[in-house]
C-alpha cells in the first residue's frame, strides 16, 4: 500500500509539475497572443487609417474625373464651335475672294472703258477743232462775199451808168461752196435784195441770222 501510495504520490507530482510546465507554456502562449493581438490591433488601425486615406483619396479622384469631364465636354463644344466658325471664315473668305476678283474685273473693264473713252474725246475734239477751223473759214468767206456784195451794189455818181458784164463773185473756198452752194445765181439776187433792204444793212444783224 506504501508502495502504491508513494507510487501514486509520485505520479501525482510528476502530473503536477507536468500541468504547472503546461500552465507556464499556456500562459507563456497567452502572453504571446496577447502581444500579437494588440500588434494585430495597432496595425488594425493603421489599416484603418489608411483605407480611410484611400477612401478619402478616391472620393477626391472622382470629383477630379467628374470635373475632367466637364472640362472634357466644354472643351468639345469650343471645338465644335472653332470648327464651325472655321468654316464659316473659309465660307467668307472664298466669298472675299470671289468680290475682289470681280472688283478686279471690273476695274480692268472700267480702265478699258476710259481709255476707250479717251480715245473717242480725242476724235470728238479733233473733229471739234476742224469744225471750229471750216466755221472760221465760211465766215470769213461770208465777210468777203457781204463786202463784195456791198461794194458791188453802192451807187457811184459820178461816174456815167452804163451796162458791164456781170463781175464774177469771189472764189470761195470748197467748204463754203459745199454747205452753202455761195455761187448759185438765185442766191445772189437774194444776197442783192437783202443788202437793198434798209433792214438788213445792219452787220450785227446779218450775223446774228447767219
Amino acid at each position: 500500500m506504501c508502495i502504491l501510495l508513494t507510487l501514486s504520490l509520485i505520479n501525482s507530482w510528476s502530473l503536477e509539475t507536468e500541468l504547472q510546465n503546461r500552465v507556464g507554456e499556456i500562459s507563456s502562449q497567452l502572453q504571446q497572443c496577447s502581444k500579437t493581438q494588440t500588434t494585430c490591433m495597432e496595425e488594425s488601425l493603421i489599416l484603418l487609417e489608411q483605407r480611410d486615406g484611400y477612401n478619402t483619396k478616391m472620393n477626391t479622384l472622382e470629383k477630379d474625373k467628374i470635373k475632367l469631364n466637364n472640362q472634357l465636354s466644354e472643351y468639345n463644344s469650343k471645338v465644335l464651335k472653332a470648327e464651325t466658325q472655321a468654316n464659316r471664315t473659309l465660307v467668307d473668305l472664298d466669298f472675299c475672294k470671289t468680290e475682289l476678283q470681280s472688283l478686279k474685273n471690273l476695274q480692268v473693264s472700267k480702265t478699258a472703258t476710259l481709255e476707250t473713252l479717251r480715245l473717242e474725246k480725242d476724235t470728238l475734239s479733233t473733229q471739234l477743232a476742224e469744225r471750229k477751223e471750216k466755221i472760221e473759214e465760211l465766215e470769213k468767206e461770208i465777210l468777203k462775199l457781204k463786202s463784195a456784195l456791198t461794194t458791188k451794189s453802192a451807187p457811184n455818181p459820178s461816174v456815167p451808168s452804163k451796162v458791164t458784164p456781170a463781175a464774177q463773185p469771189p472764189k470761195l473756198s470748197p467748204a463754203l461752196n459745199v454747205h452753202n452752194q455761195i455761187n448759185d445765181p438765185a442766191l445772189e439776187n437774194d444776197a442783192k435784195e437783202e443788202l437793198e433792204d434798209p433792214n438788213v444793212n445792219d452787220g450785227n444783224d446779218f450775223d446774228q441770222q447767219v
